[in-house]
């Protein structure tokens, strides 16, 4: 998939084929199909390219946090697979650099990002 070919064509893959903003977009204005792709994608990313994605993760936490309160439960258990991923792979610095966005998240109004943000603390 989409991380393979990552992995394959380099880093740099993400930034010229634009990538990243794609699935941002369909995470935050897509169909719940469309969500849980971009969650399985930020998932798999994560996996296969361990901290050399680093640096996006800062990009798309506060989408994942969000799509913790989504209506759908499909696009649910994708995004608490990817912030599994996602937690599980960070080196310190990038612990670092995600707690800040993982408190403001416990401001949130909706329960479910409360929820997740928590979980992710640990």
């Amino acid at each position: 998939g989409v991380a393979a070919l990552v992995k394959g064509l380099g880093i740099a893959a993400l930034k010229q084929h634009d990538l990243i903003p794609t699935l941002e977009d369909a995470c935050a204005n897509g169909s719940p199909p469309s969500k849980q792709g971009a969650l399985f994608a930020f998932e798999l990313l994560c996996e296969r390219l361990r901290l050399l994605f680093e640096p996006y993760v800062i990009v798309i936490l506060p989408l994942l946090l969000k799509c913790f309160s989504d209506g759908s439960d499909h696009v649910r258990k994708a995004a608490h697979g990817a912030a599994k991923a996602i937690m599980k792979n960070l080196s310190q610095h990038g612990v670092k650099l995600v707690l800040p966005k993982i408190l403001e998240a416990l401001e949130d109004t909706a329960w479910r990002t409360k929820q997740a943000a928590t979980q992710l603390l640990g």
